[in-house]
């Protein structure tokens, strides 16, 4: 606002000045002052005006300024709260990232101690591997020295038994050279001569019979032979037919194959523990009982099923069901089959395998009667039992054991002892050619303490009659040592060893008293020291010898 002063001319132009000089200077003096004064008037009007537009624009720019300064806060307030979103976020991404920091962390730290854990179990798995192949060499090297020093005491037994042979053989070629030949000759007769004499005294002082010890004639003995192996071929053909027809059987179809694995596997799964065996027997006995009684299968005369010396006599009026003799038969080749595996390796297997076969064999439903002669009818008639179905076998196998003698360096001397006739591949047209010597006599091996599980057996508190009573185990010893010793093959001796092992001669013994005594000499004893001298330096001869030795060492039986 413009400030106002006082004109230098007031105090004229004054009323009071205009009524003391009336003159037209003082008039145009007033006038001019007058003029002033408006023009005075009109600047303060003028200031005022201005300073009321000033406010006013000022209150316009205030208010605009207000509005956009309200703008702007809205504006940063939507910008704040967008950053709030953005924070938020950024911190749940933080968050997320943080987390999966820390899983990621945590997985690493667990791998890391699973790695921990599994490289001290790899090491103490190595330090427990590492000891046990410690334990292990250590248990090795053990065995071996124990086996150096059986060895030694082996090679020591041997020797001293060789001095003592080669003084005997000396001995007796200068005190009867001349007589070899005789003896020789006469061999037999008197080993006869001597078993029935001590047999029959034995039976006077007990007042019960006794076995006899003599042997049946060898037309007698291939005949019978060529029995057996024509029911064992004759048992192949029905074995096959039977399987054959029996696919178109519906009823017994669905059966058959179980039944067939029911067997197998009983036999194969026999041990030392008779609690575990009884299973076995049980589930044979039902198979067998299920062929007999509940699944209808057609009839096949048991006569046809024996050999001809044990024929019914019943013009093959007496049946059996085919299935039972089915599976009779899968039992029997079984039974060889883990006499010539298991037993070969382990002879103890044997036990538990003979004692099967002799309840089974014996089960009344498998017994049958014979027709007794017109001057028998004052004598019981004996059953006959279906174990030739497995004898027949042995006959194939081990002919050794019913009197068949022959050459092993001859292929028809081979076939008579049952030699194995391997392929020579898979294919079916392929050659076949005998089974190496390891193998044949790992197989007699089996079928020795296999027979003599069989034979030994003490039915003497059953109920049921012994299907192979121990005179059979009586024959095939002397079947085997009065062979003459120019014919005695190594499969003999190898058979006699393996007879007379194990729990043998103990019921040998049990079942043959002093006879058996005298028996059991005039095999291991007297046996061996007729026989060729090549065969008397094969180990399986000396080890008749050392099982002499074994028998008055671990049972206070001697035979010297």
């Amino acid at each position: 606002m413009t400030k106002l002063h006082a004109s230098p001319f007031s105090a004229r132009n004054s009323p009071r000045g205009r009524r003391n000089d009336d003159s037209p200077s003082r008039q145009l003096q007033w006038e001019l002052d007058r003029a002033l004064g408006q023009l005075q008037l009109h600047e303060i009007e003028s200031s005022k005006l201005h300073a009321y537009q000033k406010r006013q624009q000022q209150d316009e720019l205030d208010a605009r300024e207000a509005a956009q300064a309200h703008v702007h806060q809205l504006e940063l307030n939507a910008a704040s709260a967008q950053h709030e979103v953005v924070r938020k976020q950024a911190e749940a991404v933080l968050q997320a990232y943080i987390k999966k920091e820390e899983e990621e962390r945590r997985r690493r730290e667990e791998d890391e101690r699973k790695r921990l854990e599994e490289e001290e179990r790899r090491r103490k798995a190595e330090e427990e591997a590492r000891r046990k192949a410690e334990e292990e060499l250590r248990a090795r090297k053990e065995e071996d020295e124990r086996r150096e020093r059986e060895e030694r005491a082996r090679q020591e037994a041997e020797r001293r038994a060789k001095e003592k042979a080669d003084a005997e053989e000396k001995e007796r070629r200068e005190r009867e050279a001349e007589q070899r030949k005789q003896q020789e000759e006469n061999a037999k007769a008197e080993k006869e001569a001597a078993l029935r004499k001590l047999q029959e005294e034995e039976a006077a002082a007990k007042a019960a019979p006794t076995p006899q010890p003599s042997q049946a004639p060898s037309s007698d003995i291939e005949q019978q032979h060529r029995e057996y192996l024509a029911l064992h071929k004759k048992l192949k053909t029905f074995r096959s037919e039977f399987w054959t027809s029996t696919r178109k059987d519906p009823a017994l179809k669905p059966h058959v194959g179980d039944m067939r694995r029911a067997i197998r596997t009983s036999v194969g799964q026999l041990t030392d523990d008779k609690a575990a065996n009884k299973v076995a027997h049980d589930r044979v006995k039902t198979t067998l009982l299920r062929a007999l009684k509940e699944l209808p299968s057609p009839p096949a005369s048991v006569s046809e099923f024996l050999p001809v010396h044990l024929n019914l006599g019943d013009n093959g009026a007496t049946t059996v069901p085919s299935l039972a003799l089915y599976l009779l038969s899968i039992f029997s080749k079984a039974v060889i089959a883990a006499f010539v595996g298991e037993c070969a390796v382990n002879p103890k297997a044997a036990e538990p395998i003979g004692t099967l076969v002799a309840q089974i064999f014996s089960m009344p439903d498998l017994q049958f009667g014979r027709n007794a002669p017109a001057d028998a009818s004052s004598r019981p008639t004996p059953s006959q039992s279906l174990i030739p179905i497995l004898m027949c076998k042995f006959h194939a196998t081990a002919p050794i054991l019913f009197g068949i003698s022959g050459s092993e360096s001859t292929t028809a001397g081979k076939l008579r002892l049952g030699w194995r006739l391997d392929r020579m591949d898979d294919s079916a047209d392929s050659k076949r050619a005998f089974t190496t010597q390891n193998k044949h006599y790992d197989r007699l091996t089996g079928l020795g303490v296999g027979y003599a599980s069989i034979a030994l057996r003490n039915f003497s508190k059953a109920r049921f009659q012994n299907p192979w009573p121990p005179v059979h185990f009586w024959s095939s010893l002397a079947h085997i040592i009065n062979t003459r010793p120019q014919e005695v093959q190594t499969s003999h001796l190898i058979l006699l060893k393996n007879m007379l092992e194990n729990n043998s001669i103990d019921r040998f013994v049990l079942f043959f008293g002093a006879v058996g005594v005298a028996a059991l000499r005039q095999a291991v004893v007297e046996f061996p020291k007729t026989l060729p001298h090549e065969l008397q330096e094969k180990q399986v001869t000396k080890s008749l010898q050392l099982m002499v030795e074994g028998w008055k060492k671990e049972n206070h039986f001697s035979l010297t």
